[in-house]
């Protein structure tokens, strides 16, 4: 618990796991890594947020950009601090928020990566389903269909030789 008194500019709370809070601007410290090199190399990656002003996101690959850019903060204060840049780590867990990021955009009708339209909403651009996420990054990706393409089309109602070849 000692690394974090070379941050006395930041106000840090105990807790479970790394997370900086741009509301309360302070950092929650997993209390049982922070001895650890990863553990350290995680704290200095949400100093990285915190010096990066980062906020609340609108859209997920917002996210992505914003966990890449704290990333290359933590790259840059390691050998400062005496942190090993443990690469294997970083990519790992930027791969957690791609696969969360891949989770919310699979239309859950036919699976194909879809476009975000909001914060938690998307919609299928192949088979017209639109659908809702729920917004917490450390829960399961639950998708919520609101509604679904349908067409009042039927086969009467395409004239004979329309599809011709061309």
């Amino acid at each position: 618990m000692e690394f974090i008194q070379n941050f006395t500019d930041q106000t840090f709370i105990p807790g479970k796991y790394f997370m900086w809070s741009p509301n309360t601007r302070t950092i929650t410290i997993d209390t049982r890594r922070i001895d650890t090199n990863n553990g350290r190399l995680a704290l200095l990656h949400e100093l990285g947020h915190a010096r990066l002003g980062h906020r609340i996101y609108k859209y997920d690959m917002e996210l992505l950009r914003m966990e890449m850019e704290a990333w290359d903060i933590a790259r840059e204060l390691a050998p400062k601090y005496g942190v090993k840049i443990n690469e294997a780590h970083i990519a790992s867990t930027i791969a957690s928020y791609d696969d969360w990021l891949t989770k919310r955009a699979t239309c859950p009708d036919c699976n194909n990566f879809s476009l975000q339209r909001g914060r938690d909403s998307y919609g299928c651009f192949a088979c017209g389903a639109k659908w809702v996420v729920n917004w917490r990054k450390d829960r399961r990706v639950k998708r919520t269909i609101i509604s679904r393409f349908t067409s009042n089309i039927t086969a009467t109602d395409v004239p004979t030789g329309s599809l011709a070849k061309s």
